[in-house]
């Protein structure tokens, strides 16, 4: 099994850990936890994309009539700068709110308010962020009109779109709905009165900065990751990764996937733990694709840079059957 675009989500970092990443090389990590030592795995592993996500205990109301986003997004970078400042270029991305929740297209439009305001400031700082982080399944497809000035301020300002995707019990169970939703927003759901996105918004980047099996969709708390299921036979878990990373491979603006989680500081988490059995599986297996490598965006976005990545999606995919053959 070859893994190209799968990439881990660290809530702490434990010894040996850096080095993995660094064999591993994947396309995409979110990382927790901001020490110093992912400056060097950022020199061993250039092409990694790399997001940084601020823990924070209380999050924005968007469904509040009575917030003010725009307060509400200039307080949130006070928090983020003093990191991002530390990170330096180490980081590519910055993560905002971690899955809002969103009940109505007023709140939807609170929190485009929001993020639009959040990418202006930190680009004025010289930063770029995802935008969205919505969890799995969220939000109403027929609320997405209202985050398009979010996703414009994204695209102009060298950013991308952030979504979770989660399934259970195995990761192919109601996977049009969970856990390839991307999909479903990009190129449309009218069922659910959706069109898409327009054509010069599906040259955003697409960060799915968490991803893997979740037995919350199932049951309320407590959590149950892929050990509940497969701790006996994980090679169970690693051949429907394999089966996810070969669906991510036909979406040319998938950037990566960062399989929730690996090493975590909360014990509650630990059943979702891909470290380290897994998490070095992976790192001698993985055959790693980087589709953006160099200046983000490398041209102007528009619907012919849509098609130029496509072609050179094709083209790995090609190469990689031919290296099998």
């Amino acid at each position: 099994m070859a893994y190209s675009l799968l990439g881990a989500h660290v809530n702490t970092t434990v010894g040996g850990l850096p080095e993995t990443i660094q064999e591993w090389k994947p396309p995409l990590m979110v990382i927790l936890d901001h020490s110093d030592v992912w400056h060097g795995v950022k020199a061993a592993s250039p092409n990694t994309i790399f997001v940084g996500r601020l823990y924070q205990e209380f999050e924005p109301d968007f469904n509040s009539p009575a917030l003010d986003p725009i307060a509400a997004a200039h307080d949130h970078c006070d928090k983020i700068l003093p990191w991002a400042e530390r990170m330096g270029e180490t980081y590519n991305f910055w993560q905002g709110v971690n899955e809002p929740i969103i009940h109505s297209p007023e709140a939807m439009q609170r929190y485009a308010d929001f993020d639009v305001e959040r990418v202006r400031i930190m680009d004025s700082h010289g930063f770029r962020v995802v935008v969205g982080s919505f969890s799995v399944g969220n939000p109403e497809l027929s609320y997405w009109p209202d985050f398009l000035p979010a996703l414009e301020a994204a695209l102009e300002h060298s950013g991308a779109l952030a979504l979770h995707e989660y399934a259970w019990p195995t990761l192919d169970h109601e996977w049009p709905w969970f856990l390839l939703r991307h999909r479903k927003v990009y190129d449309g759901e009218p069922e659910h009165n959706w069109e898409g996105l327009p054509v010069h918004l599906k040259a955003l980047p697409l960060l799915i900065t968490e991803c893997g099996l979740d037995g919350l969709i199932g049951q309320g708390h407590p959590p149950r990751g892929w050990r509940v299921l497969y701790e006996d036979d994980p090679d169970q878990y690693l051949q429907q990764l394999a089966w996810y990373d070969t669906e991510l491979l036909s979406d040319p603006y998938v950037v990566g996937a960062a399989i929730y989680v690996c090493s975590v500081a909360d014990w509650r988490w630990k059943s979702y733990d891909i470290w380290p059995e897994l998490a070095g599986i992976l790192a001698q297996e993985a055959t790693p694709i980087y589709r953006l490598a160099g200046p983000w965006p490398p041209q102007p976005p528009g619907e012919e840079v849509l098609w130029a990545k496509v072609l050179a999606h094709l083209d790995r995919i090609i190469h990689l059957l031919q290296e099998k053959l």
